[in-house]
């Protein structure tokens, strides 16, 4: 098994400790400035070394980014010790994450425009810790999220519920979208509609939009 990166290792630490359900409250209480600027949890593998690096250097980017790990964190506070475990044991199980599931994560992360899609990330991956979606299912899952622009993702619900005989009228753009994130489909016919696919309708119900 390939061996994962030092910043992979303390990202899949933080997620199997305990320490998450504390780390969920404080954020809750605190708000994401309040607990950067805190002490609280320089301990945490990972969250400490994160808030260093951000307190060092103070850029947006740093602070965007160690927010995005925070929310994404902080969305598995629900999850018994045990089933986070089993979670990543198994992410590392894979073989296109094969022993670097953390370094893997850091990435996807990194890689999202909004603070707000690691939420959604984190829904993801606990659907795959309850076995709810195979691991071929998330990852294209986790690149649709990547490539639908954040705004378009509360119109997703209502978009995967439509019925194909009575199309609502939707914007072009936010259809090219889904359309480039495997997430819609023409419907075939003759005067053909863009329709949900499965993998949108995976999409909605797995991050519980």
């Amino acid at each position: 098994m390939k061996k994962d990166t030092k910043r992979g290792n303390a990202l899949i630490s933080a997620l199997k400790s305990d320490e998450i359900v504390e780390l969920s409250k404080e954020y809750i209480e605190l708000g994401i400035g309040s607990l950067i600027e805190s002490d609280v949890f320089e301990s945490i593998p990972f969250v400490g070394t994160a808030i260093g690096l951000y307190k060092a250097a103070g850029s947006v980017r740093d602070q965007l980014f160690i927010e995005k790990v925070i929310r994404f964190l902080t969305h598995f506070s629900d999850l018994p010790d045990a089933e986070r475990i089993n979670m990543t044991e198994r992410l590392n199980e894979d073989d296109k994450f094969a022993g670097k599931a953390g370094a893997k994560l850091i990435e996807i992360i990194d890689r999202m425009e909004s603070e707000d899609k690691p939420e959604v990330a984190a829904e993801f991956l606990k659907a795959f810790g309850r076995k709810e979606i195979d691991f071929n299912v998330l990852r294209r899952l986790l690149v649709a999220l990547e490539r639908v622009p954040s705004f378009d993702i509360r119109k997703l619900a209502v978009f995967a519920a439509i019925d194909p005989d009575q199309p609502m009228k939707m914007e072009d753009d936010f259809l090219d979208s889904l359309v480039n994130a495997g997430m819609a489909k023409s419907n075939g016919a003759w005067k053909s509609i863009i329709v949900p696919t499965e993998l949108c309708r995976t999409f909605v119900r797995a991050g519980k939009l």
